[in-house]
């Protein structure tokens, strides 16, 4: 990302077991150039949104639980009566990766996406807002420190798959 003190990179891992339409639909935007040329939109003090990059079809929220086989989809916790069940991917790491929706459009994200800053002292440990209200599907693994410097207006310059792309599968 280029911002206005310089370039910051960092790498992220996406889980594409755990929360594989969103996971996918994002490595394929990323290997498309979706981002490339994109802007942060804001920064705050719990996130660090992404505007929209290109336009893609919907992406309903996708949660897997803990003790599941597979995700479920279009739901919040609360929609579905599993208030007090976790998720296995939750918003409890510093540069967590989050998939944006409208607000009460649970099906209705396409493309943008926010790091999640957590804080201890602002985001108590076990399910939080965050978990269950948007879909965490991956981490920064690599400088999640910059993520805290990341300003409106930052710039994403280009944005790579760095491995396994080979696990890509079509839209059967």
């Amino acid at each position: 990302i280029k911002t206005k003190a310089g370039k910051e990179k960092v790498t992220m891992v996406l889980d594409g077991f755990h929360a594989p339409l969103i996971a996918g639909n994002m490595a394929n935007l990323v290997k498309t150039g979706a981002f490339d040329g994109v802007a942060v939109e804001y920064a705050e003090e719990l996130i660090v949104q992404v505007s929209k990059g290109k336009a893609t079809p919907n992406v309903p929220l996708e949660l897997f639980y803990r003790g599941d086989t597979e995700p479920t989809y279009s739901y919040t916790p609360d929609e579905d009566g599993r208030g007090s069940d976790t998720q296995i991917l939750p918003f409890q790491s510093y540069g967590a990766l989050g998939f944006s929706h409208p607000t009460g459009d649970n099906d209705g994200g396409s493309n943008q996406f926010f790091w999640f800053k957590y804080d201890q002292g602002l985001v108590a440990p076990g399910r939080n807002t965050f978990d269950g209200s948007y879909t965490c599907f991956g981490y920064t693994t690599e400088n999640a420190a910059a993520i805290q410097r990341f300003k409106a207006g930052d710039v994403i310059e280009k944005a790579t798959i760095v491995s396994g792309a080979g696990n890509l599968k079509p839209k059967a």
